[in-house]
């Protein structure tokens, strides 16, 4: 990045340290006045497209592309390419390397058993508790699923939810392999997903 680079360090939360790197003095760790984006991928091993799209949608981020140029200046980006990498080191479909699915883990998370997800999870309050996290996406794959979709939760304020709902369809509206249809929003109650990122996250 040559001689004007230098690095930036956020402290919170407490035990665990980030960077980022800034040229000429423009880093995202000096502009928290921007909403914040959260993309991770990967919790699963065998969801691969998961990851696919996530990289996809980086080198989008990081393009020439006019409209990525927009998304970078009104937004932070935080992404997490992979959140189970021992899972995938070891051929898991779903599993860390102690047998445990990450993505159920998320409502009694520890540092031990749950590593990526734990401490992602402290970051992601963090951000929540200083007003600075807007959007959440966590990127799966299912062999059952037609083309992409969004589960999303299921949101108590009805202006909430009606937002929530029309991201879908704005996304079926400018994607042509998206699937309204397909999308689900459930409660975040049900005790199958209780536990899972975007229940936990919409918690927060």
């Amino acid at each position: 990045l040559g001689d004007t680079a230098t690095k930036v360090v956020e402290a919170p939360p407490e035990g665990f340290r980030t960077c980022s790197v800034s040229v000429d003095g423009d880093t995202p760790a000096r502009h928290f006045a921007r909403p914040m984006i959260f993309v991770s991928a990967r919790v699963h091993p065998g969801e691969t497209p998961g990851q696919f799209a996530f990289l996809g949608f980086l080198r989008f981020l990081m393009s020439d592309d006019p409209r990525a140029a927009l998304l970078r200046q009104q937004f932070v980006f935080k992404m997490v390419p992979m959140l189970n990498p021992d899972g995938v080191a070891r051929g898991h479909t779903r599993a860390n390397m102690g047998g445990l699915d990450l993505n159920r883990c998320y409502g009694d998370a520890n540092p031990g058993e749950h590593e990526g997800v734990f401490w992602v999870l402290e970051w992601l309050k963090h951000w929540t508790q200083q007003g600075e996290l807007l959007f959440y996406l966590d990127m799966h794959a299912h062999a059952h699923t037609r083309g992409c979709v969004l589960y999303g939760n299921r949101l108590p304020s009805t202006l909430s939810q009606v937002w929530n709902v029309a991201f879908a369809k704005f996304c079926e509206l400018n994607g042509p392999h998206f699937d309204f249809q397909g999308c689900e929003f459930p409660p975040n109650a049900e005790k199958e997903t209780e536990s899972c990122g975007r229940a936990c996250v919409a918690a927060l």
